[in-house]
């Protein structure tokens, strides 16, 4: 069965669709768009999940905002990265080792526990207006 970039076997052990391949695949949750990629046995997570205002909305909210994003990395998760992108977008980003062959549940548990870490930093984020 095709899920994705992988086929389902028996046992719902997953295999690559074109084989030499780095799959991938997105999902959204809370509105936003969260990528996966697995390469090297690891899923490597990646997601815009706000936006700095430019100088132009005014230098308190900025600074604001700027101040919040000290915060927020320094509380973040070991491993987890925080990036302001040239655009202003706020994201993250972290990886983790996934033994392979992968059954489906091996694949949707790094996934939810992602989801789960990432809801406090959402909440700080989407409080402050910087969604």
């Amino acid at each position: 069965m095709p899920l994705g970039p992988f086929l389902v076997e028996e046992g719902g052990r997953l295999t690559f669709r074109i084989k030499d391949t780095q799959p991938g695949f997105s999902f959204q949750w809370r509105n936003r768009r969260f990528a996966v990629r697995l390469a090297d046995r690891k899923l490597y997570f990646a997601a815009p999940v706000g936006r700095v205002p430019s100088t132009a909305a005014g230098a308190t909210r900025r600074d604001g905002a700027l101040a919040l994003l000290a915060c927020l990395r320094q509380s973040l998760p070991a491993g987890w990265v925080m990036r302001l992108l040239p655009d202003h977008r706020i994201q993250i980003e972290t990886e983790q080792t996934l033994e392979w062959p992968a059954t489906v549940a091996a694949l949707m548990t790094p996934i939810i526990a992602l989801v789960l870490c990432a809801a406090p930093v959402l909440d700080l984020i989407d409080e402050n207006g910087l969604a």
